[in-house]
């Protein structure tokens, strides 16, 4: 993925936060105030099929705002956020084209960081080489690679537990396939990234908190079963079979179809993965630079982002705790 930063005078407005948090409602919003289109940044979205159990915009939602980066990858397809960022460039190139402003809304950071960072370009994996990795591992144990890989560079090692294989893995790969250690390859990254991000942004995050936000997850998913969701499931499950990548809920409500969970223990654990997601995604958020939060409720005037564009007052947040 490059780090060239697209040629655009107009900032990305950026809609993040958990799953659930109001994202949706507070992009057409905006989209409609600045005559955007969206451009989605999630991960499951992207993906074909489930319009119901992956939140898509509805067709009356389509229609008020053209939406971009929807079921783009078939439903079973890896998809990459490198991937993503190129489909996403080539989107935001066509809107500005056309003299319209770009809404980016999604809870997917690592595609957001893609896009508006660019990623290490370090090569993709290697098949044979993690197979041989894997059983060296096996045999020698974790610690041994970990060993290896603070010889060959002390740095990596240093950020990555002894017991955390995967990176280990990516770390060793990374060096033997490119004779430089990922240090280097992230050294050069943030040299590149001195000249400025790809896209500048305006960043607003929304979040209600983990109470509300758990009594808005519990309300949707009733709202998705009773309107279809199982026969949803069941539905695609016929056409595609089990998928690799299943979004939330997805292996619940066939086993729910399966006689395994009934109704009040299929809502429970589709609450409960849905709401260990929206933690890992507070976590990866609050950790991004440059994001305004807010909960939700009032109208707020987005006077910051005056040097980017013409101020708005939109239906909008309160800011957050």
């Amino acid at each position: 993925m490059s780090t060239v930063r697209p040629k655009s005078a107009l900032p990305l407005w950026v809609i993040v936060g958990p799953t659930a948090s109001g994202k949706s409602a507070l992009a057409l919003r905006l989209a409609e105030s600045l005559d955007a289109e969206i451009v989605a940044c999630d991960a499951l979205q992207v993906r074909a099929g489930l319009p119901l159990l992956t939140a898509k915009p509805t067709e009356e939602e389509s229609h008020r705002v053209p939406h971009h980066l929807i079921s783009v990858f078939a439903a079973d397809e890896p998809a990459t956020a490198v991937g993503y960022a190129e489909l996403a460039d080539a989107a935001i190139a066509d809107i500005h084209s056309r003299g319209r402003r770009v809404v980016l809304c999604g809870g997917t950071g690592l595609y957001l960081r893609a896009l508006c960072e660019g990623l290490v370009a370090t090569p993709p994996a290697d098949p044979q080489l993690r197979k041989t990795l894997r059983a060296e591992a096996e045999q020698q144990g974790v610690p041994a690679l970990h060993a290896r890989l603070m010889e060959l560079d002390p740095d990596s090692a240093a950020r990555i537990g002894p017991a955390d294989y995967v990176r280990i893995e990516r770390a060793l790969e990374v060096q033997t396939l490119t004779g430089r250690t990922l240090t280097d390859w992230h050294q050069e990254h943030q040299a590149q990234l001195a000249h400025g991000p790809r896209y500048q942004t305006v960043r607003i995050g929304l979040d209600p908190g983990p109470a509300p936000l758990r009594t808005r997850i519990a309300e949707r998913t009733r709202s998705w079963l009773e309107n279809g969701l199982r026969e949803e499931v069941a539905s695609f499950h016929a056409q595609h079979g089990p998928l690799r990548f299943p979004p939330l809920g997805y292996q619940q409500v066939l086993r729910h179809l399966a006689g395994e969970l009934d109704e009040e223990s299929l809502l429970r654990e589709i609450c409960q993965k849905t709401s260990q997601y929206a933690r890992r995604q507070r976590i990866w958020f609050r950790s991004e630079p440059g994001i305004r939060w807010f909960s939700d409720g009032c109208a707020v005037s987005l006077r910051d982002a005056a040097k980017y564009e013409t101020p708005v007052s939109i239906p909008f947040a309160t800011p957050s705790s």
